[in-house]
């Protein structure tokens, strides 16, 4: 059976609904012709209602509503002809009140329907003598099928709806996904470029230093000047690596400039104030010099927060706060905007990027709502080298 209804369900719509139709018009053929128990009036005539019924079967899933209307026709004609008790005739009022119910939309289901019964009404016009019981059974039974099939349609209806739904939101993520990773592969290449700048100006010290303390040997420490000597030849090796690294990450459409630092802190706020932006910074603790990779890691962290609250908190009151600590350095950006009502949309790629980049200092960030609910906050604590003791 399974593979009979494999064969049957691989044949075109086309070739279904004529097979269908092919067969209903030879039953119907059959029982007014060799079947019939008596002789039936207009024969002819007969025969082409019910051809006319059963034929045009063909249509009920393309044109459901021209199906019924059809099969409503032909049903009537039939029926003011005369008495010609075929089954294949009703199997095709059922088939055709099925079909509009299932594949036309409400309004041409509605019209199938009302056509259909409307032609079963016309029996007790040319028939009086029908009982009131029997013309109420004869119309029921199509409004049973049609009802049952149009709740089948709907049900489909909505599962289709939430199935594309569904897809819709899973599109939605994967681009959310590839857009996250494209952010982050390019704060990977600024992290980068900044961390070339940095070491690649280390290096260049080391090597300046290294070079001078060859100069002034003059080469009586032979030993001395063998290592000094393998010094800058790894030294200029690794300066032409990073050089090397650099020319690889370079983004030509991206040119995010010098590295930020923690002095330059005031003049992102006085351009947020020149802006209309109420913003103020706070420095707490003992201001000393950082490693410059920590200074443009807290630049940036800074940076975005502000650009977040910018777009996110609109008019609200942003307040920067650097603390220097003995081990860390804590960076918090706070705004009185919208709070918890805000979060679903602060955390964006530029989140992740700070995150990015305090992960590189084994350091720790937390962004969301404030504890009182007024505004969000953007926290991060970056190690940093214990300061050196005050000379006397």
């Amino acid at each position: 059976m399974s593979g009979i209804r494999a064969r049957w369900q691989g044949l075109s719509l086309w070739v279904r609904d004529g097979l269908l139709a092919l067969v209903l018009s030879l039953a119907a053929l059959l029982e007014l012709v060799v079947l019939a128990g008596e002789p039936i009036p207009q024969l002819p005539l007969q025969i082409v209602a019910f051809g006319v019924m059963t034929g045009c079967l063909v249509l009920r899933r393309i044109r459901p509503l021209t199906a019924a209307c059809t099969v409503a026709v032909g049903l009537a004609f039939q029926t003011v002809l005369g008495d010609a008790p075929v089954l294949s005739g009703f199997v095709a009022v059922l088939v055709a009140t099925y079909s509009v119910a299932q594949y036309a939309g409400r309004r041409d289901a509605v019209l199938g329907l009302l056509a259909i019964v409307a032609a079963i009404e016309v029996y007790p016009l040319v028939r009086p003598e029908v009982k009131l019981v029997d013309e109420i059974a004869n119309a029921a039974i199509p409004v049973v099928v049609w009802v049952f099939a149009r709740l089948a349609r709907e049900r489909l209806d909505r599962a289709v709806a939430a199935e594309r739904e569904v897809m819709a939101a899973r599109a939605q993520m994967r681009e959310e996904d590839l857009t996250r990773a494209a952010a982050l592969a390019a704060e990977r290449r600024r992290i980068a470029r900044e961390m070339h700048d940095v070491v690649g100006h280390g290096v260049t010290l080391m090597l300046l230093h290294a070079d001078a303390a060859q100069a002034s040997l003059g080469g009586r420490e032979p030993a001395t000047a063998h290592a000094l000597d393998v010094v800058l030849a790894s030294g200029r090796t690794a300066l032409e690596d990073l050089q090397r690294l650099l020319r690889v990450l370079r983004d030509d459409a991206v040119d995010d400039g010098e590295p930020g630092t923690l002095a330059a802190l005031d003049g992102l706020a006085e351009a947020a104030v020149a802006a209309g932006r109420d913003v103020t910074v706070t420095v707490e603790g003992r201001v000393r010099e950082l490693p410059t990779a920590v200074e443009a890691t807290a630049y940036r962290i800074v940076q975005e927060s502000l650009t977040n609250a910018f777009k996110h908190a609109p008019g609200a009151r942003i307040e920067v706060r650097v603390r220097y600590g003995e081990l860390a350095l804590e960076v918090d950006v706070t705004d009185d905007g919208p709070g918890a009502a805000g979060s679903s949309d602060r955390g964006g790629f530029g989140l992740a990027g700070i995150r990015e980049r305090v992960a590189l200092f084994g350091g720790r960030v937390r962004a969301g709502p404030r504890a009182d609910g007024r505004g969000w906050c953007t926290s991060a604590v970056l190690p940093v080298p214990a300061p050196e003791p005050a000379h006397a």
